[in-house]
């Protein structure tokens, strides 16, 4: 059994997130090495980490750089934060953005929602079973119940998941310590912002994938044009409504309203330019 949900995170008919090409430009300036946020190398469980960030220098910079008050250079930082772009490098299952010393390092690019690559559910299985051999079982509960059921859907390949994940273990021992850290913080964030922990908001929720992209204009082809000439023949050649139902209409209209209709009621007294009656100037000659 196969699990038949299709998770298209790129840009492909998903007219919401419109803001990711937005926020890659941010994240490109910021990485500026000159005009960027600046970087430094911190220790984590006794490992430097390389390009370093805090979420307070972010959120000066977002704050400076796009002129914009703290809350909203807040609300944008944790937007960076919650689509993958930075990830966070302690609490990586809140993916919001602290305005204080937390250490965040930038997601590489190959991971970036808008590479429009699925995550699909092989990978993710090769992942949790590659932390599986790491941690030797000791998943988060979440993670230990999406394992069970990806053995129980990807059960026709399973040998050949973990044999992908014990090749991408060695080969990630094989790095010096500071790069597999780093490695792994940033596979980790992936896999936090694709598949989030339950009872989570998820950035990627984007409603049901569409057949169509609603936002492109159709071409101007020869049939389109052909359709639009036979479309306007067939107005021009049949009525909307049907005369004898029209001509219904107005003669119910004037029956209903010819009392107040001069033309067919004449009004009292009548007027003297059309009549001989003169009652209309008797009535308003000067005394």
């Amino acid at each position: 059994m196969t699990i038949k949900l299709i998770r298209d995170h790129g840009q492909h008919y998903r007219p919401r997130m419109a803001c990711l090409k937005k926020l890659e430009a941010l994240v490109l300036a910021m990485q500026d090495t000159k005009s960027g946020v600046k970087s430094s190398e911190q220790k984590l469980n006794s490992t430097s980490i390389p390009h370093v960030i805090t979420g307070q220098d972010i959120l000066e910079w977002i704050a400076c750089h796009m002129k914009i008050d703290d809350q909203e250079a807040r609300t944008t930082g944790t937007m960076l934060v919650a689509f993958g772009f930075i990830y966070p490098l302690q609490d990586h299952k809140r993916l919001i953005l602290k305005p204080d010393g937390s250490l965040y390092r930038f997601q590489t690019p190959y991971f970036w929602p808008v590479q429009k690559w699925k995550a699909e559910d092989t990978d993710y299985a090769i992942y949790l079973a590659k932390r599986n051999i790491r941690k030797k079982g000791t998943l988060d509960n979440y993670e230990q119940e999406n394992y069970n059921n990806l053995q129980k859907w990807l059960n026709h390949k399973w040998d050949f998941i973990v044999m992908q994940a014990k090749e991408q273990y060695r080969t990630g021992k094989e790095r010096n310590k500071s790069d597999r850290v780093v490695f792994d913080c940033q596979e980790r964030a992936y896999w936090t912002v694709h598949r989030p922990p339950p009872q989570t908001h998820s950035a990627m929720d984007y409603g049901m994938d569409r057949l169509i992209d609603p936002n492109t204009e159709e071409k101007k082809t020869f049939d389109y044009y052909r359709r639009i000439i036979i479309y306007i023949q067939q107005v021009i050649m049949r009525p909307r409504v049907k005369s004898s139902v029209s001509l219904g209409a107005l003669v119910k209209h004037m029956t209903t309203y010819q009392n107040h209709d001069p033309f067919l009621n004449p009004c009292i007294p009548s007027n003297p330019w059309q009549s001989d009656d003169v009652t209309y100037w008797d009535l308003n000659m000067r005394k």
